[in-house]
């Protein structure tokens, strides 16, 4: 034989054991889940399912209780019955496919099976777990029922032992606990006929209705307080404080009818009873808040009438006498105006304004004695004539404001003039100091503009003579002529200060530039045009210019240097 053939069964040996050795391998991990499969079938089948079925069928349930375990019964019922069998079918079927090696088919049913089993055991716990709760409700009922009624005989005996505590309330407490009572009744016939769920339905009901009676309970003696102790007595007060205000002679306002403020207080009063004995407790609390609210407003309103008489009596007994002090005043002002103006012309209409003020004094004077009439007859509300009487008040303070006002005007005048007078005097002589300082500088002559506002300044200030020598000043003309005047001086001593600084620094500059004059021709030429502003043309600001922009062609920095030295060393003028 070849070695070609030999090797070629030699594969085809190692290839049969192979096959042989997977077979073998593959039954073995089948057969094992088919057994464990088998486990858990028998431990599912030996549950006590049935059992416990049986057990809860001698408790006779019925009602909702009946309908939900005949739900969990038939479950078992088709799982016992049906699915068992089914599952045994599968598991025999994957043994037969396992032993004549369809490993593949085998793993399918046996995966299936699985699949199947789970199902089943989840049923049947959910079956247990319904059945159980059947007999552990009936336990909770039990053991709930003595507790519940514990807070239900502890609320009665509460209610009982208090009942003065609850007035007019009392009878719809006994109503609610007689419905309790019922519902723990209806709980005890459905529990002990075996409907357990439905039972402790109702027993919980019956426990959420006494819980909550038991927190209307606690807060109803506050209530009952209020509506039968506190607010009556506060009615009373109330009623007292009324008397008391018609029996001292107030007026109320015509919108205001105390009759009818307390029928609405005692109607809220009687409605808050009614809504307590209908258990809407916070509807109560909002009825007593605005009873509340209601008496603090018919307070308020007596404060008010009360504050507004210590307002009247303590002002209106001054008011003849305020208007007689204005009245005084007003004749002094007329007098005070009429010796002014022999002196003096008034622009501000002053004198009209206190022949109103008169007028005026003529109206209010009506209006108090209207005032007086309506205190002494107690014919209007306090608070009315106390916002007459403020308003006659802050009229008169504002024409005694007024007449100061105007009184210091008048009296401010002599002052102003002597102020004026002194301005002028002082500008007068300035300008003859100004004139002296311009005449020492020897100037070939002065700019026409410079001489313009030199005159136009002394004309200002000779107007402001004339003004003052008038036998009548007008004052206001005057103060204008000083503001003009005084704009006028300040320009014009500017203006002296930058002409004859610019006159002297030229010279020197012009001077100071000479020795480059033989030497540089542009700077002769601009020492020319530099002389010819200065002499000819008087104009020294443009001979500055022109000799500073010569001289920095010669030497840079010189003309800024010569200035600099100037202004360091120079003088104060005199006008200054």
């Amino acid at each position: 034989m070849s070695s070609t053939v030999i090797i070629l069964i030699v594969a085809l040996v190692v290839v049969i054991i192979g096959f042989y050795v997977f077979a073998i391998l593959m039954r073995k991990k089948t057969e094992d889940r088919i057994l464990e499969l088998e486990e858990r079938k028998e431990t599912l089948f030996d549950l006590p399912v049935q059992e416990e079925i049986d057990a809860v069928k001698k408790m006779h349930l019925v009602g909702q209780s009946q309908t939900i375990f005949r739900e969990w019964n038939q479950k078992w019922i088709d799982l016992s019955s049906n699915s068992f069998a089914d599952l045994e079918n599968h598991i025999f079927e994957a043994e037969q496919l396992n032993d004549s090696f369809h490993f593949f088919r085998a793993r399918e049913s046996v995966a299936d099976s699985e699949a199947q089993i789970e199902l089943m055991e989840e049923e049947v716990q959910g079956i247990r777990q319904g059945v159980d709760q059947l007999v552990e409700q009936e336990k909770r009922n039990s053991n709930k029922i003595q507790e519940s009624l514990d807070l239900y005989d502890n609320l009665r005996n509460d209610i009982t032992d208090n009942a003065d505590l609850y007035g007019s309330v009392i009878t719809e407490l006994e109503k609610h606990l007689a419905n309790i009572e019922t519902e723990f009744s209806q709980f005890v016939t459905l529990n002990s006929t075996g409907d357990p769920i439905e039972a402790a339905e109702v027993l919980e009901t019956a426990e959420e209705h006494t819980i909550a009676l038991r927190a209307i309970t606690e807060q109803i003696p506050a209530f009952i307080s209020k509506i039968d102790k506190e607010i009556p007595k506060q009615f009373e007060e109330l009623q007292e404080a009324c008397d008391k205000f018609i029996e001292d002679d107030y007026v109320l306002p015509e919108s205001i009818n105390l009759d009818d403020k307390m029928n609405e207080l005692h109607q809220h009063l009687v409605e808050s009873n009614a809504l307590l004995e209908q258990f809407e407790l916070d509807r109560v609390e909002t009825e007593l808040a605005l009873i509340q609210e209601k008496v603090e407003e018919i307070y308020a309103i007596f404060e008010k009438e009360y504050a507004a008489r210590r307002n009247v009596e303590k002002r209106s007994t001054v008011l003849r006498e305020y208007i007689e002090h204005i009245r005084v005043n007003n004749k002094n002002l007329l007098l005070e105006i009429d010796h002014v103006t022999q002196a003096y012309v008034l622009s501000g209409n002053e004198k009209g304004y206190v022949r109103g003020y008169q007028e005026h004094l003529e109206a209010l004077e009506s209006d108090v004695d209207e005032i007086m009439e309506s205190i002494e007859g107690k014919k209007l509300p306090y608070s009315v004539l106390s916002r007459r009487v403020n308003s006659v008040v802050s009229a008169l303070e504002e024409m005694e404001k007024n007449q100061i006002k105007i009184s210091n005007t008048l009296t401010g005048l002599k002052d102003e003039e002597r102020a004026a007078q002194e301005i002028a005097d002082r500008f007068d002589s300035e300008l003859r100091t100004i004139k002296r300082y311009v005449e020492k500088r020897n100037l070939p002559g002065l700019p026409k503009d410079y001489l313009d506002l030199f005159f136009t300044t002394g004309d200002r200030v000779q107007n402001l003579f004339k003004e003052l020598g008038r036998v009548r000043i007008n004052i206001d003309t005057i103060n204008h002529l000083v503001d003009v005047s005084t704009e006028d001086m300040h320009v014009l001593k500017e203006a002296t200060t930058n002409m004859t600084d610019h006159a002297v620094l030229a010279e020197q500059l012009i001077q100071y530039a000479n020795r480059y004059k033989a030497s540089n021709e542009q700077v002769a030429q601009g020492i020319s045009r530099a002389l010819q502003l200065f002499e000819r043309d008087r104009d020294y600001d443009g001979s500055f210019d022109e000799i500073s922009k010569t001289l920095e062609i010669a030497e840079p920095g010189a003309a800024s240097r010569i200035s600099g030295v100037y202004f360091k060393t120079k003088q104060t003028p005199d006008y200054l």
